[in-house]
C-alpha cells in the first residue's frame, strides 16, 4: 500500500485575525464556513484554491449544496471582507495561501538546486585532491616528481622553517620552574617544592622525609606520581611517628617497618 501524503498542520496567525476589523464583523455563520473553507483550501491539490478532491473548482452552486442555503451570501460577504477572491476560471481562493505556498515551492527548488550544487563542488573538490595515475599515451611524457610536487604545493608547504623558534623568556621560565631535581637516589622533587617543604618543616626534617621516602622507594621499588604529595602525606606521619617514637629527628628507618604499628615505649626502651 502507498503511503499516505504527509500534510503538515496548517500555520494560523491569530493576531492577524483578530485585528482585522472586516473579518470580526462577520457573523459566525461567516466565520464557521470561513474556518471550514481554509481547512478545504489548505488539504487542497493546489493549496490556497478551493478545489474538488478530483480536480476542477467548485461552483457557487455546488457550495451551497455542500453547507446548505444561505452560503451563497456568506461567500460574498466572504469575498467583501477580502478573505476570499475569485479566479479567471472562477475558482475561490485566499491569496495569503496561495502565495505562502508559491514561497514554499521557491524556497524548497531552491534548496534542492543548491543541494546539487554544493554536492558538485564538494566532489570536484575531492577529485582534485585524489591523485589518479598518469596515462600512458604516445610521445606524451608522464610527469615527473617535480610536477607532481608542484600540484601539492598548497597542501604541503615546503617552505616551513627548518628550526623551530627560539622559546621565550616566560616560557623558559616554566620549563625550569617544573624541572625536577633528584634530592637522593630515588626521590624527584622541584624547588619550589624542596623549598615548600623546607619552609613548613625546616630544613633537617625535610631531609629526613626525603630519607625515609627515599630507602622506602628503594627497597620497595615503589614509584609515585608526586613525591612531593606523597612526603606530605604518609611519610611526614611516619617522621613524626619516629620523632615520638624515638626522640629524634631521623629520617634512618627500616622500610619493613614502615606500615607497621609503633610499639608503646617503655623505661627500657629510653636506656
Amino acid at each position: 500500500m502507498a503511503n499516505k501524503k504527509i500534510i503538515p498542520p496548517m500555520p494560523f496567525d491569530a493576531t492577524a485575525w483578530l485585528s482585522n476589523n472586516a473579518a470580526m464583523r462577520l457573523s459566525f455563520a461567516c466565520k464557521g464556513l470561513w474556518l471550514d473553507m481554509l481547512c478545504c483550501m489548505w488539504v487542497s491539490i493546489e493549496r490556497g484554491v478551493m478545489l474538488k478532491p478530483i480536480g476542477g473548482a467548485y461552483t457557487v452552486d455546488e457550495l451551497e449544496a455542500l453547507y446548505g442555503s444561505g452560503t451563497k451570501e456568506l461567500i460574498e460577504s466572504l469575498i467583501n471582507a477580502e478573505l476570499l477572491s475569485v479566479r479567471n476560471d472562477g475558482a475561490l481562493y485566499n491569496a495569503d495561501m496561495v502565495k505562502m505556498e508559491s514561497i514554499r515551492v521557491k524556497r524548497s527548488e531552491a534548496g534542492k538546486k543548491g543541494g546539487v550544487t554544493m554536492g558538485k563542488r564538494i566532489l570536484a573538490k575531492v577529485d582534485a585532491l585524489v591523485e589518479t595515475p598518469p596515462i600512458e599515451m604516445p610521445h606524451t611524457p608522464s610527469p615527473t616528481a617535480e610536477t607532481q610536487h608542484g600540484a601539492q604545493a598548497d597542501l604541503f608547504p615546503d617552505d616551513l622553517p627548518e628550526n623551530p623558534p627560539p622559546l621565550t623568556d616566560e616560557q623558559q621560565r616554566k620549563i625550569a620552574k617544573a624541572k625536577k631535581y633528584n634530592y637522593a637516589d630515588y626521590v624527584t622533587l622541584t624547588r619550589d617544592e624542596y623549598a615548600k617543604l623546607c619552609t613548613e618543616y625546616g630544613e633537617e626534617a625535610a631531609k629526613a622525609m626525603i630519607d625515609i621516602l627515599n630507602n622506602y622507594k628503594g627497597s620497595k621499588g615503589k614509584k609515585y606520581k608526586s613525591d612531593y604529595l606523597t612526603i606530605r602525606g604518609w611519610v611526614k606521619d611516619k617522621y613524626y611517628e619516629n620523632m615520638n617514637r624515638y626522640g629524634q629527628q631521623t629520617g634512618t628507618t627500616i622500610a619493613t617497618d614502615i606500615g607497621k604499628p609503633s610499639a608503646k615505649r617503655t623505661f627500657r626502651d629510653t636506656l
